[in-house]
C-alpha cells in the first residue's frame, strides 16, 4: 500500500513539474528535447526540479562564429529573456552542469 501511495505522489509531482515546462513562448509544438534537471533559478528560495525544453536554448550554448551571427543571437536572447520576464543564463548554466 505505502509503495502504490508513493508511486501516485511521484506521478502527481511530475504531472506538475511538466506543466511548467521552461520554454520558448512562442513553441506553439511540443518539445522535441526535454531535461529534468535539479537547479535553482534567480525567482526560486530554494533549489526544485526543472523542466527544460532544451531545444528551445540549444542555440545560446554555442559560441557565434561571426560578428554577425553574435548580434542575432544577442537579439534573440533578449527577445526570449523579454519575454521569459528572467535572464536565461541561469538556465543555460543549468544546461552546462
Amino acid at each position: 500500500m505505502r509503495l502504490v501511495m508513493l508511486a501516485l505522489a511521484g506521478l502527481s509531482f511530475s504531472t506538475a513539474v511538466l506543466a511548467d515546462c521552461i520554454q520558448s513562448p512562442e513553441r506553439t509544438q511540443a518539445c522535441p528535447h526535454q531535461i529534468y534537471r535539479l537547479g535553482q533559478l534567480e525567482n526560486m528560495a530554494k533549489p526544485a526540479m526543472l523542466c527544460i525544453c532544451v531545444a528551445d536554448f540549444k542555440e545560446f550554448l554555442t559560441v557565434p562564429t561571426d560578428e554577425d551571427e553574435a548580434h542575432k543571437q544577442k537579439l534573440k536572447r533578449l527577445k526570449l529573456e523579454y519575454a521569459l520576464g528572467q535572464k536565461i543564463e541561469p538556465i543555460l548554466q543549468v544546461l552546462r552542469d
